[in-house]
């Protein structure tokens, strides 16, 4: 351990600690817009910058490595002016128009701009960047909000490994593109959504998130993905009973708050019309089991080409106690007829872990076959 003194305060930090690292494990606050805590330090906002006691000019805390006795002040006069100026320039190259931003009330660039009292640049507005990218159906690309702090071209590099984004051309020009300016699904892009996790501003916002209500609208409840076996944390934006869009949380167990894309962008299945919620059985079948009255028609079991017929009228709804017996007979007589390894059985990761026990020792124990997976293998 080393010891530094941060704007008066004896701080403790680890070797190889950044100076942001040990101010920010104190609990003291320093502004930053590039920086995050799992990709590397990068420096580009310069908003972190602090003061070092014996050195000329201010320094990038993101990239300072802490030294023992160091004296740091994270707040002063002159660096609050140079604060306000560098963020007096984003706001020049970038819309304010936060009464109708997906991103208001949950914006870095929004929460500094109160900090600093800026509700508008000083400077001539320019907008470098007017890209408006919906190339793809999780999520938009829309360049005039960007700020360039490559968070999501560092976190596409270092956590997911599919560099498919990379900062072109330079200065006040350049902007997030993909090689030669291909759509999202001619490159590497896996569409994990872990870039729109980081993005500070509207710069990339999921699609199922537009128009679906105010960040203080929403309520989020913390839960486990529903999908393979890794168990990652999920944090699930609502309103009023609805999933709004699922985001990682910083902390999750297992992932941190990253996310694969079923996780962030495969709950649509929830409140999917298409959902089944009562047990079906194939109409033919419920024909010959004397369910119904009426066979299906010509054009359902045998549907002409260009027609796909609607589940009403190719399956009968039935309760839950009819539909058990139908499984329960049918299976019986697959086994007594070929044997208990005729049958094999797919758990859910969708179940509990204690449901999925339930149903492999019913394979095993009941039945009597060994003929069991789960979709949540990796």
């Amino acid at each position: 351990m080393i010891t530094l003194t941060i704007d008066g305060r004896t701080v403790k930090a680890v070797q190889g600690a950044t100076v942001l690292d040990a101010a920010l494990g104190a609990g003291i606050e320093v502004p930053r817009l590039c920086h995050h805590p799992e990709l590397t330090p990068w420096g580009g906002c310069r908003l972190c910058l602090v003061e070092v006691e014996g050195k000329p000019a201010p320094a990038p805390s993101c990239g300072l490595a802490a030294a023992e006795g160091m004296v740091i002040t994270t707040r002063s006069d002159r660096l609050q002016a140079y604060r306000r100026e560098v963020f007096d320039l984003l706001l020049s190259d970038h819309p304010m128009r936060c009464a109708i931003c997906e991103k208001a009330g949950n914006c870095d660039l929004q929460r500094y701009a109160y900090e600093f009292g800026l509700a508008e640049s000083t400077h001539e507005m320019e907008f470098s960047r007017t890209l408006y990218q919906d190339d793809n159906a999780f999520f938009i690309r829309d360049h005039q909000y960007c700020i360039s702090c490559t968070r999501c071209v560092r976190v596409c590099d270092e956590i997911v490994g599919a560099n498919a984004i990379e900062v072109a051309q330079r200065g006040f020009g350049s902007y997030i593109a993909t090689p030669f300016d291909a759509p999202l699904q001619e490159t590497s892009c896996t569409f994990c959504g872990n870039c729109v996790q980081v993005c500070p501003t509207a710069a990339l916002v999921p699609v199922e998130r537009i128009g679906k209500g105010r960040e203080w609208e929403l309520k989020r409840t913390r839960t486990v993905c529903p999908y393979c076996g890794t168990g990652c944390g999920l944090e699930v934006a609502t309103r009023n009973g609805q999933i709004v869009s699922v985001s990682g949380y910083p902390g999750a167990s297992v992932n941190g708050e990253f996310l694969c894309t079923k996780g962030r962008f495969g709950l649509g299945f929830v409140h999917h019309p298409d959902r089944l919620r009562r047990p079906l059985v194939r109409r033919d079948l419920a024909y010959a089991l004397g369910m119904v009255a009426d066979p299906p028609a010509a054009d359902v079991t045998h549907p002409p080409l260009g027609r796909t017929p609607v589940p009403a009228e190719t399956h009968v709804e039935v309760d839950w106690e009819v539909a058990l017996d139908l499984v329960a007979d049918r299976l019986a007589a697959v086994v007594m007829t070929h044997g208990p390894d005729a049958v094999a059985g797919i758990g859910s990761a969708q179940c509990t872990n204690e449901e999925n026990y339930v149903f492999q020792k019913l394979m095993r124990g009941s039945i009597g076959t060994n003929n069991v997976d789960l979709c949540a293998r990796l």
